[in-house]
């Protein structure tokens, strides 16, 4: 987790990376949708080719994402968000985070975040 941090920022907290085009890096759609997504089975299959039992553990049955693996209650914001200040957040699985949260924000939304910025 801190090496992908790492990756996203530079000494003076400055990205030096992209995320997605426009994206704000504010983490609202991180912590508004937590409990509220499914799982795609190409993500199930590939998180189990990659050993990560940590992301698997919180899959529900039924495909809901993210499932509290003690509780197995569902979260209510994704539990891989790392709030960086106040107003940006990054992606502590970024590098194999699921499809849902990768096509976010869909097309029945106009591709606008929460914040209503257009996303490419």
């Amino acid at each position: 987790m801190l090496a992908t941090i790492k990756r996203w920022l530079s000494i003076d907290g400055v990205r030096t990376e992209k995320q997605e085009p426009g994206c704000l890096c504010c983490g609202e759609c991180c912590t508004s949708f937590g409990g509220h997504l499914h799982v795609y089975t190409h993500d199930l299959e590939r998180w189990r080719r990659e050993g990560r039992e940590d992301l698997l553990q919180r899959v529900n049955r039924l495909g809901w994402i993210w499932v509290d693996p003690v509780t197995k209650e569902l979260e209510e914001s994704c539990p891989f968000i790392v709030t960086i200040n106040d107003e940006q957040s990054l992606c502590a699985i970024q590098d194999t985070k699921p499809d849902i949260c990768r096509d976010y924000p869909p097309l029945d939304r106009g591709r606008r975040c929460l914040r209503g910025v257009f996303l490419k």
